[in-house]
């Protein structure tokens, strides 16, 4: 964990969080620290932990062990905690019989907005978020793009002190996501913290400042995003699409390969620094029609978990 005791006081910060399910899956000994402004990645395949901690985070959910701290208040029926938080969770809930303007009023009002306020704010995020034009329609006609941007819009319509946010670009259009990068890097600059669940690697490099991989619900590594691409920085990532079935545990033999999994037909290889893309090949006894498409391309973040774990990030969806 890193060592912040010479930084500000934290807006929200753990201690040997735990919340356990029948079946062992759950999230298991999580501390973490979150100040003001700070954007926080967490990353991790499907049922990792990612959403079970957010919830957590979010007052959705309790802890089996361990404590959080709100705002200096481990109390989370205290309703000044809620009002300071965004949330935006893997399941939009609405009132589908209601327009999407009533349902982000509803939403603006419960959170103390004064009506000229609440209609200030949501004349801009509507502008903001493309809904300006569905606003009058009804929530049950929405897509699942919209309804997600309308979520967007009810997690920041109260102006929190923290949006925690589960996979926010799901969905989204690429204009869209950009527009959400630029909203979220303006809040974190005027103070706003943020902990955004992604395997969306390039969303992540951009815009967080420090990563937690979560694997087995647990942390099994963290650190600010720069230090954590020098741990790959040099090596190389290459996908090989594949016509039939390769020696995966032969390629992980080879010295050169720090990581291999497969998706599907495609094969992803980390290759140590200096490492030639050659080797790979070699392995499969030089039979070139085995191999359809072959890209390398410079490691990620989802590289590093590859090599840490065997494990391939699931890719983001739009």
């Amino acid at each position: 964990m890193r060592d912040d005791t010479a930084s500000e006081p934290s807006l929200l910060s753990t201690s040997g969080l735990t919340r356990a399910y029948r079946g062992g899956k759950g999230v298991f000994d999580v501390s973490l620290k979150l100040s003001a402004g700070e954007i926080f990645g967490l990353m991790g395949p499907n049922g990792s932990g990612k959403t079970t901690l957010l919830r957590l985070l979010a007052t959705a959910a309790n802890p089996t062990a361990g404590r959080i701290s709100w705002f200096g208040t481990t109390d989370f029926r205290d309703p000044s905690v809620r009002r300071r938080l965004g949330i935006m969770l893997d399941q939009p809930a609405h009132f589908e019989q209601m327009t999407g303007y009533q349902n982000a009023w509803f939403f603006a009002r419960q959170f103390g907005l004064s009506e000229d306020f609440a209609r200030e704010r949501l004349d801009e995020l509507f502008n903001w978020s493309g809904l300006s034009e569905a606003r009058g329609q009804l929530v049950g006609e929405y897509s699942l793009g919209m309804k997600r941007r309308l979520n967007l819009v009810e997690a920041l319509v109260h102006r929190p002190s923290i949006l925690l946010l589960d996979e926010p670009t799901l969905a989204l259009d690429y204009r869209g996501e950009l527009d959400l990068i630029e909203r979220l890097q303006l809040l974190g600059l005027t103070g706003t913290a943020v902990v955004l669940a992604t395997n969306d690697v390039h969303l992540a490099e951009r815009l967080c400042d420090y990563i937690i991989f979560l694997h087995n619900g647990r942390v099994i590594r963290e650190g600010r995003v720069p230090d954590m691409l020098t741990e790959v920085a040099g090596s190389k990532e290459v996908e090989l699409q594949l016509n039939s079935p390769v020696d995966l545990d032969g390629l992980r033999r080879l010295a050169a390969v720090e990581g291999a999994s497969v998706q599907g037909d495609v094969v992803h290889v980390v290759l140590s620094r200096g490492a030639n893309p050659a080797q790979v090949l070699a392995v499969l006894n030089g039979t070139a029609d085995l191999v359809s498409v072959m890209r390398v391309r410079q490691p990620n973040l989802g590289d590093l978990f590859l090599k840490l774990t065997g494990v391939v990030l699931p890719a983001a969806h739009r």
